[in-house]
């Protein structure tokens, strides 16, 4: 008998970012990494005029928060990397 996964656990966020350009910048960087297992979680990105919504699924609470603190991570370097280059 095959065990099938389902991605019951679902989270969604919205960030905010100064201005649309930014926030098609985070998507466009965000959306080449590689999910490790896939079978197990999902993302998908989408910019909404000036707001950045992800939108997460998983198997569990576990690979959820793992999943959902590793694209925090890199949102928080997106927009530390933002601010540094915009003000030069």
């Amino acid at each position: 008998m095959v065990k099938m996964n389902h991605l019951d656990h679902n989270l969604n966020l919205t960030i905010p970012f100064p201005n649309n350009r930014y926030a098609e910048i985070a998507v466009k960087v965000l959306r080449p990494d590689p999910i490790l297992k896939p079978e197990d979680f999902e993302v998908e990105y989408k910019n909404k005029g000036n707001s950045l919504e992800i939108g997460f699924k998983s198997v569990d609470d576990r690979v959820l928060r793992v999943g959902v603190s590793s694209v925090i991570d890199s949102v928080k370097t997106i927009i530390e990397t933002i601010d540094e280059l915009d003000s030069v």
